[in-house]
């Protein structure tokens, strides 16, 4: 098992969160997990999480599926065995933050098109996502279109 931290400094204090993780490349298909993506599949801890929580570290990994199947076209589980934040330097997105730092470390994968930045102006972080938009099933063809009030 191997850990990874998230820190992002700004004037509010910041962001983190650490994530203990481990991969498994046996290629069974496990019994209590969410397929990420073809044979990805994301096993998250037997302690209670929040929904939001789960849901951003999946988009952490989704980021990656794509090479991530590549590597390991045989079956790959992400299995999260804990996920520590202090409730003062946390946000929910910040999740997939955290796994896509333990995926390129694990992995040795490029950084992946997302960032959080700090803006001064109005006191708040924004986050960016790159080209594709989180939890939006690209593949399927069917379009679709997001928006928020």
């Amino acid at each position: 098992m191997k850990t990874f931290r998230f820190r992002k400094r700004s004037p509010i204090g910041g962001l983190a969160v650490d994530i203990d993780a481990e991969a498994d490349f046996s290629g069974a298909t496990p019994s209590n997990a969410v397929q990420i993506y073809r044979n990805i599949w994301l096993e998250l801890p037997r302690s209670p999480m929040h929904w939001r929580d789960a849901a951003w570290l999946m988009c952490g990994i989704s980021v990656h599926s794509d090479i991530l199947n590549t590597l390991h076209p045989n079956g790959l589980t992400i299995r999260v065995c804990n996920l520590s934040f202090p409730a003062s330097d946390y946000v929910p997105e910040v999740a997939a933050f955290a796994m896509d730092g333990w995926l390129r470390e694990e992995f040795n994968l490029a950084p992946a098109d997302i960032g959080v930045e700090y803006d001064s102006v109005n006191s708040r972080y924004i986050f960016s996502w790159g080209s594709g938009m989180p939890f939006s099933e690209e593949s399927s063809g069917i379009p679709t279109l997001h928006t928020w009030r």
